[in-house]
């Protein structure tokens, strides 16, 4: 089976298949896990042994942890916080601090891979699309991701070519290679939207045109970071394309991205067990428990080799959108971010 045709089979796969590749996944990293400090040092006060989580059911045992536990213990314990031999940090942003580091390990890294090419299937990318990438300068993980959607296991169904570029240019290079940009004629961005947002600025002041007058040919844009809905309507002045959401933050990287239905970015559920703790309510419940139109707070457990998570509280709040098939043939649940982080 060919890479493209193994993401499509987990796009499709029924919920109780899902659930049970997460029961496979989710005892084998507890195990790995539990070895941590970090959670070691959480887990001792309500007196967690290492057979005390073997199943889904099993998980709500587990105390629900603020980013602000998670990163302290990491600041503090660098090195012991990882469950596995770590080969970067990289650093994410957060409300208290300018950066806080995240561990990562190849495989971790590298694992990121199935997650782009199941981006550009959802986001229907066609073979030679141009992808014009606006990126932040190092440390930020996002700065890497434009080289890693170029690996030989993605781009060999669909190949893509892409052009890089930062917004910190401007200090040095100004406008010149905007120059380039207009040459070459992108079909793809993929940025953050406040990035995004600031070279239509950058555009519009320098050149006294919008930015759909110089990417006269960009159909589709990828857009992560703040909530996509509170500034769409700024986007689409400024540009003619297709927005798409996708959310990854840099401590749980998974890549959920809303399709051409833009009904809600769909949560892969072979990467993590998501949960919500509902407006109004202390207790988180799984995704799929909730309503249609449940509002709260977005939990996180995955499965990452470094760094696993259990139960992060992440500070965004989400709305359930839906829990039933979607007509773009995905079956995992979708959420939609209705504010950005809360912490």
């Amino acid at each position: 089976m060919n890479s493209i045709n193994s993401e499509t089979k987990l796009e499709n796969m029924s919920l109780k298949d899902l659930a049970s590749l997460e029961e496979k996944k989710l005892r084998s990293t507890f195990l790995r896990a539990y070895k941590s400090p970090i959670y070691r040092n959480l887990w001792k006060p309500i007196s967690v042994n290492s057979d005390s989580v073997r199943n889904l059911a099993d998980l709500s045992s587990l105390p629900l942890i603020s980013r602000k536990e998670l990163f302290e213990a990491t600041r503090t314990k660098l090195r012991r916080a990882a469950c596995s031999s770590v080969s970067t940090w990289f650093a994410g942003s957060s409300k208290t601090n300018n950066y806080e580091w995240v561990p990562y390990n190849a495989k971790d890294f590298l694992g990121i891979a199935p997650m782009l090419m199941r981006m550009q299937h959802i986001t229907e990318l066609q073979d030679r699309d141009l992808v014009l990438a606006v990126v932040d300068l190092p440390p930020r993980i996002y700065s890497s991701i434009p080289y890693l959607w170029t690996h030989t296991k993605i781009s060999n169904d669909c190949k893509l070519e892409f052009i890089i570029g930062s917004l910190d240019w401007y200090d040095t290079l100004g406008m010149t290679w905007i120059d380039f940009i207009q040459r070459r004629q992108p079909t793809v961005l993929f940025s953050s939207a406040r990035n995004a947002l600031a070279l239509a600025n950058r555009i519009n002041k320098e050149l006294g045109v919008k930015a759909e007058e110089v990417l006269s040919k960009t159909r589709i844009g990828i857009f992560y970071g703040n909530p996509l809905e509170a500034v769409k309507t700024e986007l689409l002045n400024t540009y003619s394309l297709e927005p798409y959401e996708a959310y990854s933050p840099t401590e749980h990287m998974s890549y959920w991205v809303d399709c051409n239905h833009h009904q809600g970015m769909h949560v892969w559920m072979d990467t993590c067990i998501p949960e919500i703790v509902p407006t109004k309510s202390e207790e988180a419940i799984s995704i799929l428990e909730a309503a249609t139109g449940t509002t709260g707070e977005l939990v996180i457990s995955n499965f990452s080799e470094c760094l696993p998570l259990f139960r992060l509280k992440t500070g965004e709040k989400i709305q359930v959108e839906s829990l039933t098939y979607c007509d773009c043939g995905c079956t995992h649940p979708r959420i939609s971010r209705i504010s950005d982080r809360t912490i």
